[in-house]
């Protein structure tokens, strides 16, 4: 069986840098492909348990996300795990449905896994499970929002500015009666997402109205209904943003439904490969999934490795504005 010193003798590096390397501490690039094709040759498998006994960690970082059907968010945990297993992590995934009971629950369950870190999808306010992690010495990461009232890092978009620029574009291109699907008043994100909207209409001498905003619960069926409402209230209606992808999809069966005889242009907050099939073309905002992930990531790894920081960051992430 191979030993710490084979791997490092076949990497060419010494002892120390490849206990670092298991460790979890940041290695030079090089360095650190080295050792890890080394292990590979080697099959050298670290006794993780035994490390974990000794270190007093488990080596592994917890998950919650609303869907593990949904399509945004495990694309931002695959680029967690791809970043976070060269430091010798493994993740643990579990999913809440919408479930405020549910999510506590499946907290509970990974501080009972007693992991290192904790990640923490499409939370805006802090829950009893939350502040009780945030009482140890583990780690929390946001994504989607900062979580209000806890101390976490955070890995956000810039919601508000390219809502905004979606919105100048269209008034660009002439578009002057725009709805909006819009989700729930007290969501960050819908907050910031509809605030560029109305900023975008009223720096444009565009007045508010009412009739034009339809507040979905971001499922395809609320937006096949907001669709259908904003397109039956408003026979002018010129153009349509839709704040989130899967009421995207119901909007535009709503549309097409009805038998395109209007062309109404769409605006779509995220922008993935079906994108592409709509004819005719969709305007999206596309968040950079990678960079999210790998942003989580750096700040897990700097949070375990340098536990003595006390200072929280919220890193904001640029979309990319595709233009049709």
């Amino acid at each position: 069986m191979a030993t710490v010193k084979d791997v490092a003798t076949l990497a060419g590096v010494s002892i120390g840098s490849v206990s670092n390397y298991l460790n979890g501490k940041q290695q030079k690039k090089v360095t650190a492909q080295r050792i890890k094709q080394a292990m590979k040759e080697l099959d050298y498998h670290q006794n993780i348990i035994a490390s974990g006994l000794k270190k007093n960690k488990t080596m592994s970082i917890g998950i919650v996300i609303n869907q593990l059907t949904d399509y945004f968010s495990m694309s931002i945990v695959s680029a967690i795990e791809t970043y976070v297993e060269q430091f010798g992590y493994s993740i643990i995934v579990c999913d809440y449905h919408d479930d405020k009971k549910r999510l506590e629950q499946k907290i509970d369950f990974l501080i009972n896994r007693s992991i290192d870190a904790l990640v923490v999808f499409h939370q805006d306010k802090v829950t009893p499970m939350l502040n009780k992690i945030s009482k140890t010495n583990i780690p929390i990461v946001a994504i989607d929002a900062p979580i209000k009232g806890l101390k976490s890092d955070a890995v956000v978009v810039n919601n508000y500015e390219s809502s905004k620029t979606g919105i100048n574009y269209l008034i660009k291109k002439g578009y002057r009666n725009i709805g909006i699907i819009t989700g729930s008043v007290d969501n960050y994100i819908t907050q910031k997402r509809q605030q560029g909207y109305e900023d975008a209409l009223l720096q444009n001498n565009i007045p508010l109205r009412k009739k034009y905003i339809w507040s979905g619960d971001y499922t395809i069926k609320s937006g096949y209904d907001g669709f259908n409402y904003l397109s039956n209230q408003n026979k002018d209606l010129d153009a349509v943003f839709v704040i989130n992808y899967y009421m995207s999809l119901g909007a535009i069966k709503a549309y097409y439904q009805k038998g395109c005889n209007k062309k109404i242009k769409f605006l779509i907050y995220d922008h993935f490969f079906i994108n592409d099939i709509f004819y005719p073309g969709i305007s999206s905002i596309e968040q950079p999934l990678d960079q999210i992930g790998n942003t989580a990531g750096r700040l897990l790894i700097n949070r375990l490795t340098k536990s003595n920081q006390t200072n929280y960051q919220t890193i904001y992430c640029n979309n990319i504005f595709h233009k049709m």
